[in-house]
């Protein structure tokens, strides 16, 4: 029986990363895993890189970088998947900037990566609905890859479901996965729990393990870890002959697809059963419960309102309307990246204002730059109502951070007082 092992990296910064920050993790991370990848022949990764990131490893004077990862996707040792360009959380914007996030990915892929194809796609943070998965197959992709907890049915090792419309959906395997991320199982046991998987399958019937991890983890999040996991781990699969690596666009030609078709559950890489049976299935970015996100989506939703308006510009009319609307497109596009809300988690320690009001700072802009070219439009009182709305929860949002920073605050001294 041969045991596949498809392993998948994600690798992504955020539109405002420190230049000094981002250095860092490419000399920990990036480098040293890139050159780790090119001494093994038999390495096969899929793996995502958003388009912000690309554009920044350019910026701050890192295209070496971009030259290690063109040549392993030339040596055929990895797969460029697709994905949304600023790392949004697509269920939870307009289809139509989810699919403009996409396409813009996609020609930066193109562009950087020659005969760029959609075969996977990655959304940001695993964050799927029904609907995000529908139109990804419209827009031409064979698969997209979940978390495991979006799979309703039973569990699958050794078939590929897909969707009504034919995507291939492939879930990560969150067991393995975490126990990698968060160091709890070594190289030798993973191989062998890999092995060991369907152990009770037919001999002649192959298996695969399906494993999806920040790429950051290798190097900046584990120090050397690329080279005592990913390292130890390809040693051991390239001296085994009943093992191998493999790309998940190959996964169709080892493996049958099921008759049955499926929906994912709506949910993401930090959703728990808890979170579904509650019906939140993005908690960490739209909590019910949570005070910053409540705003932060209202604002978002006059925001969103506002942009349509000026989408139905007439450009040619005036320079100002598209130097205006250019300029509330630039910043919109890069401000609903997923990192403000997420880091509005003060029950998960993840909580800090000002990378919070980085976010919330770009929003503002596109809004501000939105009605100014409604103004020179001649439709300023079209945007009013939205751009008033979007400066109340702006406000209401300013006072949260300072709330909840004083809660905290407070709840820390009272516990380090008992």
């Amino acid at each position: 029986m041969t045991a596949y092992w498809a392993p998948l990296l994600h690798i992504y910064q955020p539109p405002t990363q420190d230049p000094k920050v981002l250095r860092n993790i490419d000399k920990e991370c990036y480098k040293s895993l890139f050159s780790l990848l090119e001494e093994y022949d038999t390495a096969k990764f899929s793996l995502n890189i958003n388009g912000v990131l690309i554009e920044l490893f350019y910026e701050f004077g890192l295209s070496d970088t971009m030259d290690l990862l063109k040549n392993l996707v030339s040596e055929n040792k990895i797969e460029i998947v697709g994905t949304a360009k600023f790392h949004p959380i697509l269920p939870l914007i307009p289809r139509k900037e989810a699919q403009h996030q996409i396409q813009m990915n996609e020609e930066l892929n193109r562009k950087e990566f020659g005969r760029w194809e959609r075969k996977g796609f990655f959304p940001p943070e695993l964050a799927i609905s029904g609907e995000v998965a529908k139109f990804i197959r419209q827009l031409g992709y064979k698969w997209v890859i979940m978390s495991g907890i979006a799979c309703p049915v039973d569990w699958p090792y050794d078939k590929i479901y897909t969707s009504p419309n034919g995507l291939q959906l492939f879930f990560r395997d969150d067991i393995f996965s975490n126990k990698i991320a968060f160091k709890n199982i070594t190289a030798k046991n993973f191989v062998k729990d890999i092995k060991a998987v369907h152990k009770n399958k037919e001999k002649n019937n192959p298996t695969y393990v399906l494993t999806a991890l920040d790429g950051e983890t290798f190097g900046h999040h584990i120090k050397n870890y690329e080279k005592t996991f990913l390292g130890k781990t390809l040693e051991l699969i390239d001296q085994d002959d009943n093992l191998k690596t493999i790309f998940i666009s190959d996964l169709d030609q080892h493996f049958p697809i099921a008759k049955k078709k499926i929906i994912p559950r709506e949910s993401s890489w930090s959703t728990t059963n808890d979170d579904l049976k509650d019906k939140i299935p993005y908690p960490l970015w739209d909590h019910p419960n949570n005070s910053v996100h409540k705003y932060y989506w209202k604002l978002m939703k006059s925001l969103n309102n506002l942009m349509n308006l000026a989408d139905n510009l007439d450009l040619a009319k005036d320079w100002e309307v598209d130097n205006y609307y250019n300029t509330a497109k630039h910043f919109y596009s890069r401000g609903i990246y997923s990192c403000p809300t997420w880091w509005s988690n003060p029950l998960n320690k993840t909580w800090s204002p000002n990378l919070i009001y980085k976010g919330v700072e770009i929003l503002m802009r596109a809004a501000l730059n939105a009605q100014l070219a409604l103004i020179h439009g001649g439709k300023s009182d079209l945007g009013e109502g939205y751009f008033d709305s979007i400066s109340y929860y702006h406000g209401l949002l300013l006072m949260e951070l300072n709330n909840v920073t004083k809660k905290n605050l407070k709840q820390f001294n009272n516990n380090n007082n008992t």
